[in-house]
């Protein structure tokens, strides 16, 4: 009997890395040859296996055969998909996870935090055109160490997510966040969660790259409810604390993914690059408990426009999640027992750099209909932290 040809939930591994960025050559890019797999300090804790869809498309040939059967079928386009990667929301190591689900961050951060020696504030946002991989601007490139800048560097947001299994690895390469949930109920730990078409998956027999695979931080720490507080109020208002049961704040970028080109003449079935297309969506679902029923209907009513923000601390780390400009869709009362409400709201686009700045302390790096802090001991900009 073949060795290694089964596999256990247990033993499977997965490591997540950029694709490269810093002196990037052609080979690097979407339909490029380049194998820019995980390594050293690339290992991350899974909350379930990710999964990987392989989507294969045919053209079967119809012609008359003089039977009632179908001719064959042939290969003309492979469609693969990151359908979930989901984490908990550790105090550290998810910086790139969130770089890639978000799309920017400051090209001269992290910052480092005053008040706390040997810790670093990340920002991440929403870009305003999309997620499209591109060159730095000259006003990025003069926020750059010249020292470590190279003319050739992108933005390149995409991710390879690979997996350990028994009998193989599979790398999905050029994955594009399409979809990001983060989430977090009454004693539960924060979840993340993204998916998106990935360009091919890469399949290594061998498993030689993962033998160099470790974890780039200690994954012991996490943040939960009790961790976090909410602030919601009307825009020019001061925020005011409530509490909530479970929160979901959810991402979905207007990305193209199967009307883009595959079956591509330069690089066989793999799909093409995803660009930006149509409207971003993003949500926030809140139930705050011991709710005042009649102020939330008559925000819902007034199409009021809010503001919020969910930070949560455990000992020096942070996480926030920033919303400058809300609208409530839907309030759905629960009666039972003391009560609690559900609002369903939608973010849109600030109208003003007063209205982005709101009650929040921070510092946006630039207009955005979101934001994340962090604040960990990870001194790395992931914007440009590739290996090589």
């Amino acid at each position: 009997m073949p060795e290694n040809t089964a596999t256990q939930d247990f033993s499977i591994e997965h490591a997540v890395c950029f694709e490269k960025q810093l002196r990037t050559t052609n080979d690097d890019l979407y339909g490029g040859a380049a194998l820019n797999w995980p390594g050293a300090g690339d290992k991350i804790p899974a909350e379930a296996n990710a999964e990987f869809q392989k989507g294969v498309e045919y053209y079967t040939d119809a012609s008359m055969n003089g039977t009632q059967f179908n001719g064959n079928k042939r290969k003309t386009a492979e469609l693969p998909t990151l359908a979930s990667l989901n984490i908990k929301g550790y105090t550290q190591g998810i910086e790139r996870i969130l770089l890639a689900a978000l799309g920017y961050a400051k090209v001269d951060g992290p910052i480092p935090v005053q008040s706390q020696e040997g810790y670093y504030e990340h920002f991440f946002i929403i870009p305003q055109k999309g997620k499209n991989q591109r060159e730095y601007t000259d006003e990025e490139t003069g926020h750059i160490d010249s020292r470590q800048y190279s003319i050739h560097d992108r933005i390149n947001l995409y991710l390879c997510v690979s997996q350990k299994l028994g009998p193989y690895a599979q790398h999905a390469r050029n994955v594009v966040v399409k979809d990001l949930e983060m989430a977090c109920s009454a004693k539960s730990p924060l979840q993340i969660t993204i998916s998106g078409p990935a360009e091919r998956i890469d399949r290594e027999d061998s498993k030689t790259s993962t033998e160099a695979w470790s974890y780039g931080a200690a994954f012991d720490e996490w943040f939960q409810l009790s961790d976090f507080k909410c602030y919601i109020s009307k825009v020019g208002e001061a925020l005011s604390e409530v509490s909530v049961t479970a929160f979901s704040a959810k991402v979905s970028h207007g990305l193209s993914d199967d009307n883009t080109p595959t079956g591509t003449s330069n690089n066989g079935l793999s799909r093409a690059e995803p660009m930006p297309s149509g409207k971003s969506t993003i949500t926030l679902d809140l139930t705050i408990y011991l709710h005042n029923k009649a102020l939330y209907e008559n925000w819902e009513k007034e199409e009021a426009v809010l503001q919020c923000k969910l930070e949560a601390s455990r000992e020096a780390y942070k996480f926030a999640i920033l919303f400058p400009r809300l609208q409530i869709t839907q309030t759905q009362p629960n009666f039972d027992g003391a009560g609690s409400i559900q609002l369903s709201m939608e973010a849109s686009w600030p109208d003003s750099e007063e209205e982005l700045r709101g009650s929040f302390e921070e510092y946006w790096p630039s207009a955005s209909v979101m934001g994340v802090t962090v604040i960990s001991k990870e001194s790395r900009n992931p914007m440009r932290w590739v290996k090589g």
